[in-house]
This record gives C-alpha cells, structure tokens and sequence, in this order.
C-alpha cells in the first residue's frame, strides 16, 4: 500500500521536527544539527523550539493533525512489545508475514521478522489512530524478501539461542540453556538443504542490531513498502471487516535459559 502525497509529506515532517526539538537547537546558517534518539511525541519538547521551529510547526499543525487523528482500527487491550514474544511484536511480525505473501504469493514466504528495537511505544485500547502507528513504527525501513540457505537459517537461530531473540512470525522456537530444542517453520522441521524465504527489513538486512547472518544470502527483492505501510495494510484487513487488531500470545518463542 502506497502512502499518498500528503501522507508523505507528513511522514517527513513529523520526523525532521522531532529530531530538532529533540537536539533543542536554534536553527542558523552555520549550525550543525545533531539528531539524537527520541520519544515520538513531540509535545513535550514544543516548549524548546526556537520561533523559526514554531513557525513550520504552525504551518503545517492543522493538517498534521487532521492526518494523525485519523482512526485506522480499533484494539480491545493495549498492546505493549517486549521479548520474547508480546502482542505488538507479534502483530507486527504477522503483518510482515502476511502482508509479505500478499505481495509475493502465498508459496514464496516462510517467515518473518522485525526487530524489537523498531518498535518504539505501545498501541492503547480502543481507537487506533495514526499517530500512534507512526509513534510505535517511526522509521523508513521497508519490507524485503531475502532467500536462504536452510544451513544459513540454522545459523540466524543459532545466533538468537546465544543472545537475543527477535519478532518472528511462521516459527515455533524453543531454547534451553541456550540450545535450540525445538525448530519448526511452517509447521514443520528446518531441512538445511533446502532454501527458504524470510520476510524482514531492509534494516536487519545490512547488519542493524547485529544481524550480519542475513550479509550472506541468496538473493533479495526489494518491495519498496515500509513497514508502517505493511501495518496499516494488516490493520485495514481487519477494520474493514469490523474486527480489533489482533492482540495475542501463542507460545511461538519459549525461552528457559539459566541465567
């Protein structure tokens, strides 16, 4: 799904004026701007800005606001993100996955991940609006199909069993004490000789969060759809048929490790 002009605009502005009220700076010809990370909301810094900030604030605060007031679904709890699995990363991981095989076909996906760090605040209960969809997915990182080696699948959940495990969607996992135990995708055991296609971000994809197993691949296609695009996509299936965006925990990633 495809942002339309405005949206686009938005998506710029609302970015770049959280950067610079973040950095508190006055802007001026020979000054550098350092962007820093930052809470999506911008109210609590508006007080920081400089009048020329205020200025392109104002300017563009009715329309920005007309857009992100705009309900896009409804939750029926909040939903929080936190590892292994919780109901956001979960939804979002889903959305990859699903989205993913709309795009591609239904046959030429296996599983999905995103990053947990890529999801920066909570979804409430009740109406969904835009804004907390830009505040929870506020980056630019857009949806690729990587292929790969089942021995190079093997590799990329080794990696999780040793440090951290990320949103994943068409896989059951289970470690213990750091060794996987169980492996399933789509159901069924890894086979390391045949390959397989991940649904992710370009992200992950050029070794952010230290995800160099994906460097080494068989191929990518490259769908130009950003993650926040596939979410409103996933939430819109669901708000058409008058559905809450699901919330749910399903035992995909079970983690017993001693320390």
């Amino acid at each position: 799904m495809e942002m339309d002009a405005v949206q686009k605009r938005i998506s710029r502005f609302f970015l770049c004026v959280i950067l610079i009220l973040t950095a508190g700076v006055v802007i001026s010809p020979a000054q550098t701007i350092k962007a820093t990370r930052v809470l999506m909301d911008t109210s609590v810094y508006q007080q920081k800005a400089s009048p020329a900030v205020r200025k392109i604030m104002q300017k563009y605060a009715p329309e920005l606001n007309r857009k992100m007031n705009q309900v896009v679904g409804y939750t029926t709890v909040s939903m929080d993100s936190y590892p292994p699995e919780s109901p956001l990363s979960n939804m979002a991981a889903d959305a990859l996955l699903s989205i993913a095989r709309r795009h591609y076909g239904i046959d030429q996906v296996d599983f999905a991940m995103t990053n947990f760090g890529g999801i920066r605040s909570s979804f409430p209960k009740g109406d969904l609006t835009l804004y907390y969809i830009y505040s929870a997915f506020p980056f630019e990182n857009a949806l690729v199909l990587v292929t790969l080696k089942g021995s190079q699948v093997r590799e990329l959940f080794e990696f999780f069993a040793q440090t951290r495990v990320e949103a994943l969607a068409g896989v059951r996992l289970k470690i213990d004490d750091h060794k996987i135990t169980e492996l399933l995708i789509n159901g069924q055991p890894l086979q390391e000789h045949r390959t397989y296609r991940l649904a992710t971000i370009d992200f992950l994809l050029t070794g952010g969060d230290r995800m160099t197993s994906l460097k080494n691949n068989l191929g990518v296609d490259y769908s130009g759809i950003t993650l926040r695009d596939v979410i409103l996509e996933y939430i819109g299936v669901f708000t058409k048929n008058g559905e809450p965006v699901p919330a749910r925990k399903d035992g995909r990633v079970v983690i017993n490790n001693a320390d």
